[in-house]
């Protein structure tokens, strides 16, 4: 009895512990662009902004178990893509990531993984790197790319959960 007792416990307390390290993601709408993304937590309504060229930017960002789960979402200007290979969009994709290495402030990378397919969009490309800024902080990093949008996913923080990080970044969905 004391042995079963002591079984019990240990594995409440095994099973506490690994589903408070799992988090459940749901998806979440991206504002009205028919975008949607996955998150641990709620990311409320993203932030609207325009790029340079007067494209519509979507960001938003959530801490979730001491990581950060962030998004940036480019709807390109309509038909500025049409015509554009897979080969230019990842390309475009390339240069946008290193532009946002700069904003990070990024020191070290470990270089692109290209070649990324998603199931739920043929048309997509993706690039995956992992990065680290001047203070040791590590990025996972994804990026996807059709003809008429662009997603920037990142996990900033603590070593995550592979199956976590692969959901996360996996998970924007095109509209």
């Amino acid at each position: 009895m004391k042995k079963t007792t002591i079984l019990i416990s240990f594995l409440v307390v095994f099973i506490t512990t690994v589903s408070a390290q799992v988090p459940r993601f749901t998806k979440y709408p991206i504002n009205q662009t028919g975008h949607f993304a996955y998150f641990p937590v709620d990311p409320g309504e993203f932030e609207p902004s325009k790029s340079e060229d007067g494209a519509d930017v979507y960001t938003a960002e959530v801490e979730y178990d001491s990581s950060f789960y962030g998004i940036i979402v480019v709807d390109f200007l309509p038909g500025s893509m049409d015509g554009s290979s897979k080969e230019d969009m990842e390309e475009l994709l390339i240069s946008y990531i290193d532009f946002l290495q700069e904003q990070f402030m990024i020191t070290s990378t470990a270089g692109y993984g290209k070649g990324h397919t998603l199931e739920s969009n043929p048309n997509a490309v993706g690039v995956i790197d992992y990065w680290e800024d001047a203070t040791g902080f590590e990025y996972k990093i994804k990026g996807w790319a059709d003809t008429k949008s662009l997603a920037f996913l990142y996990i900033a923080g603590k070593e995550t959960n592979i199956n976590v990080q692969e959901l996360f970044l996996n998970g924007f969905r095109f509209n």
